[in-house]
């Protein structure tokens, strides 16, 4: 690989191959900040990539990686949402299943079975301890 484009030609086709642009027109659209021609024309002129471009498809990616970032963090709080929420469900079968079966004068203490825990999830857990750290009694 000699040049920047020919670099960027390999960039292109990798980043073609894995699904994260379309073609070289939108690689040269969304990542390089030009038109959707750019890298075609400036490979057939051999022409040297300004810096700029280099800075734009660098900043470009950090900010897909960053974004990416986000919706990891986001759809790990709703799968752990969802598996909480599950395992309540759960619980609620137990519950119905033990008081189903319970026979009818001890059915009305079905709902003082002890309570069960319920999990804070670990952002919960460290919201509630920088809470209780800085807490200050208002006088």
């Amino acid at each position: 690989m000699g040049s920047d484009i020919e670099f960027l030609e390999a960039i292109c086709e990798r980043m073609q191959e894995v699904g994260l642009v379309q073609s070289k027109a939108d690689f040269s659209t969304r990542m390089l900040g030009k038109g959707p021609s750019y890298l075609t024309s400036m490979s057939a002129r051999d022409r040297k990539v300004p810096d700029e471009v280099m800075a734009f498809l660098i900043d470009q990616v950090t900010a897909d990686i960053e974004a990416d970032d986000v919706a990891i963090f986001i759809l790990y709080e709703q799968c752990e949402q969802r598996r909480r929420a599950r395992l309540h469900r759960n619980d609620l079968l137990g519950l119905i299943a033990h008081h189903r079966a319970m026979p009818m004068d001890d059915k009305t203490k079905s709902f003082e079975e002890p309570k069960r825990t319920v999990v804070a999830s670990p952002i919960r857990q460290k919201l509630i301890g920088w809470l209780s750290r800085h807490s200050r009694a208002i006088p």
